[in-house]
């Protein structure tokens, strides 16, 4: 029997209240007092704001869910009532559905808060570079890549959808380079007009153009003895390209009305969400440039394809926004976990941190819940039906022509083996590592799973 406590003063709600409850509840009414009136363990209280007071809500959503109830038709009360923690706002005259609806909710609820994960502020450094973080070997194999890279100063292009974590990527380059606490300029070669882009990277002269009434020192000049990153660097104007592609060749420029060389040392990476190779046999980037910007290249992995990675970076971003909330949350349900790894994210890491943002935000238990993620996906942009044939053909065919124009040799093998490894870690990811399951999934027997995961002895 579900104990449900009802604290006002009004002696008209005190008796119509019991009709309103389903079966299997059993009201406790209590009048406002100095001190909270206890219904006893798990039980669910409605507050009458009217006559208790909005803030008796507080003596109780320490303990457990509490719903507001008020007869007044102004904003005001409603916005306060959920500022002091009320779990639900409802106004009279009281609707037995809505009672039956929210009551079997909040027991829903609180049986899926019995498998919480608790989230600690020292499982993870605040400071974590969140892209970076995880446990699979795509993610592994980044870091590595990435370590690498850092140690040689070539130009470096780093691709990947939008929202998986380029510029991160672009950051840690830096972080991990002999130019380490040097500058670290970004220019978004999207969000700057192309009138004005030119004058932003190479600075300019006084009186170069109508408006400059001063001399301006561009971002290249800023950012001298250490690196300078171009987001969206597919979204250059042509004419542009021609003049970055010599300062690349020669790591001086001219600004802009200027007729003095600028001589700099900077290292350049570039990032963007576009495929250049196919803008390139389109003739709206330059090939020249291309070849010169992707000296070394790091592609960023699509979080879908890397999902073992999910809980470390619920963790991370957690430990970043969960401050923002009204109220102390100590971390997430299994549920709500269960949901995320369920979810393809389309938006990558950009879009589950704003879905967890949004949970602290929405949040009214101590734990965030599946309650959180019913817009999850909701507001996603649609990317283009293509099959499940042409889905894998998209991602096998770079590949492949990648190996083609490097003139390796068993591209047929390779092919099957990195297939392989994203198929087997996506597999065990869903049935968290559980090989027996992961065998069956795939149709074929747990032997020939461990053999190819090198377990098998």
């Amino acid at each position: 029997m579900q104990t449900v406590l009802l604290v006002t003063s009004d002696n008209d709600l005190a008796k119509e209240f019991p009709q309103l409850l389903p079966k299997g509840h059993r009201p406790v009414i209590a009048a406002p007092r100095a001190q909270a009136a206890d219904g006893g363990s798990g039980t669910f209280v409605f507050v009458d704001i009217d006559t208790a007071g909005v803030e008796r809500i507080r003596e109780y959503t320490g303990r457990t869910f509490v719903i507001a109830i008020t007869e007044q038709d102004r904003t005001g009360p409603v916005m306060e009532a959920a500022t002091f923690g009320a779990y639900e706002i409802m106004r009279r005259p009281l609707k037995k559905e809505r009672i039956g609806r929210v009551l079997a909710e909040l027991q829903a609820l609180r049986k899926e808060m019995e498998q919480a994960v608790p989230i600690e502020k020292d499982l993870i450094a605040p400071a974590a570079t969140c892209v970076i973080v995880g446990r699979s070997t795509l993610v592994m194999s980044l870091c590595e890549k990435v370590a690498r890279i850092a140690q040689v100063e070539v130009p470096v292009l780093v691709t990947g959808e939008t929202g998986t974590g380029k510029e991160l990527v672009a950051e840690a380059i830096a972080q991990l380079s002999p130019r380490f606490g040097k500058p670290f300029v970004v220019i978004n070669s999207a969000a700057v007009p192309d009138a004005l882009l030119e004058s932003e990277l190479f600075g300019h002269e006084r009186g170069a153009f109508t408006g400059a009434v001063a001399s301006k020192e561009g971002m290249l000049r800023t950012a001298d003895g250490g690196c300078v990153f171009f987001d969206e660097v597919g979204e250059l104007p042509l004419p542009l390209q021609g003049k970055l592609l010599r300062f690349l060749q020669t790591q001086s420029f001219y600004p802009v009305g200027s007729t003095k060389e600028v001589q700099v040392n900077v290292r350049v990476i570039s990032a963007t969400n576009r495929d250049l190779a196919a803008m390139v046999r389109e003739g709206t980037f330059r090939e020249d440039l291309y070849h010169r910007l992707r000296v070394a290249s790091i592609h960023v992995p699509p979080l879908r394809e890397r999902k073992k990675d999910i809980m470390p970076l619920v963790q991370c971003l957690f430990y970043r926004h969960a401050h923002t909330a009204q109220k102390a949350i100590k971390g997430v349900t299994r549920a709500f976990l269960d949901g995320l790894l369920d979810y393809e994210w389309p938006g990558n890491i950009r879009e589950l941190e704003n879905t967890l943002r949004s949970a602290i935000a929405l949040c009214k238990t101590e734990y965030l819940t599946t309650l959180e993620l019913r817009d999850l996906g909701a507001h996603s942009l649609a990317r283009p039906e293509q099959g499940r044939a042409g889905a894998l053909a998209s991602a096998v065919i770079p590949y492949v022509k990648e190996a083609l124009e490097r003139k390796e040799r068993n591209i047929y093998e390779k092919v099957h083996a990195e297939v392989d490894r994203h198929l087997l870690e996506y597999a065990l990811a869903h049935t968290r590592e559980n090989q027996s399951e992961a065998a069956r999934l795939l149709g074929i027997n747990r032997l020939t799973l461990r053999k190819k995961l090198g377990l098998a002895k």
